[in-house]
């Protein structure tokens, strides 16, 4: 499941030159095309929880991951509409999966949350690298009645075809008595988390975590270049940023797996994305070592934040409302990322009030995660 909640996405910017110019696309049509998965997260994110207690859990996922494959083989149409509506249905699916796994890691390994939290994270980065490093070499072997980004685009499909294999035989007369037994418990809806302090404290610290990454992430290759490095050596260094993200899904492993209290780890991992920033701002010439610093520390706060779905929640009804309300705030918030800080960047010609910025938000994200990481768990009160 992990390999599709990435991978569909990150898969588009490889080709997203060649898709401009078979579609004759505008810079803001394709703009609005890497917008789109974001706002789908944003949008569809709360309507999931609904979605696991109507259907069942596995059932759910079984939906988000045809909702994911449907969505892939409609943007590999060759068509400028069914490149929206697929990204579309896609983002609808990723968002549904985004939401249900750390229910399904509530569900199925309550007492080991962090690690399997960490192992999943870490799939994702592994799904996400290997689609975006194959798309070109696979556009280039595309035959000659399709474009080669089609061809390219159409890989995708092997990720949620693989996951179906899993999650499909999960559909048993076992696991529909579990949905009707689940369905006599009280369900908890969204809404009910609203005025709990704990639920709003893991919200902003995923939202704005992921603000800060995609605002930073989002303009990285521009910033370097006018920094004074070349487009070659721009593009390594963001390559090794998306590498660098995938380093602590493997490293704190072993650590959560021992650890009880988060608080001073999450707290460290948080600060040290604000510290990257400010090293950027004064010592952009290190550009490699500060942003290895912020993709380690940026990723390392989101694994141990959203284990805290897991470990602020009793059941798995309480873990995939609180994980729609954190993610479908947190990417609303985070889609408004670049374009702030494209729009102060034009505003005043420079990159260090924008980095400055974005580090303030890393000083916010600091303290909720303190916050949230000493709350107490959800008491929710659930006929709400």
């Amino acid at each position: 499941m992990a390999l599709n909640l990435r991978a569909p996405f990150t898969s588009l910017a490889p080709v997203l030159e060649q898709i401009m110019e078979s579609l004759s696309l505008s810079a803001a049509q394709a703009g609005f095309v890497t917008a789109l998965p974001l706002i789908s997260l944003a949008v569809f994110s709360s309507l999931a929880p609904k979605l696991a207690q109507n259907l069942g859990l596995e059932k759910a996922l079984v939906i988000s991951l045809f909702c994911v494959a449907l969505g892939v083989a409609v943007r590999s149409m060759g068509l400028v509409s069914p490149l929206y509506l697929g990204t579309v249905v896609m983002g609808a699916g990723i968002a549904f999966g985004n939401v249900l796994l750390p229910a399904v890691v509530k569900k199925f390994f309550p007492e080991r949350i962090s690690e399997v939290s960490s192992l999943y994270i870490f799939v994702m980065g592994v799904g996400s690298t290997l689609a975006a490093s194959v798309m070109v070499p696979l556009s280039q072997q595309a035959p000659e009645q399709l474009f080669g980004w089609q061809f390219a685009l159409a890989f995708n499909l092997i990720f949620p075809l693989a996951a179906l294999l899993f999650w499909l035989p999960k559909l048993t007369t076992k696991s529909r008595q579990q949905h009707q037994a689940e369905q006599h418990s009280e369900s908890v809806s969204i809404t009910s988390l609203l005025r709990l302090p704990v639920a709003w404290f893991v919200t902003l610290a995923l939202g704005i975590n992921s603000f800060t990454f995609y605002a930073f992430a989002g303009w990285l290759p521009k910033i370097l270049n006018d920094v004074g490095y070349s487009e070659l050596d721009a593009g390594y260094i963001y390559g090794f940023l998306q590498f660098s993200t995938m380093v602590p899904g493997l490293v704190l492993m072993p650590i959560l797996a021992k650890l009880r209290n988060h608080t001073l780890l999450i707290t460290l991992c948080a600060s040290s994305v604000v510290f990257s920033l400010l090293g950027m701002i004064l010592a952009p010439g290190l550009a490699i070592l500060w942003v290895g610093l912020f993709g380690l520390s940026n990723c390392a706060t989101f694994i141990v934040a959203l284990s805290f779905i897991g470990h602020k929640t009793t059941n798995t009804q309480q873990a995939a409302a609180l994980s729609g309300m954190s993610q479908s705030f947190g990417y609303a918030l985070a889609a408004t990322g670049p374009s702030l800080i494209g729009f102060i960047h034009t505003s005043t010609g420079t990159w260090s009030l924008p980095l400055l910025i974005i580090a303030l938000f890393g000083v916010a994200c600091t303290v909720f995660c303190a916050l949230a990481a000493k709350g107490k768990r959800l008491r929710v009160n659930e006929h709400n």
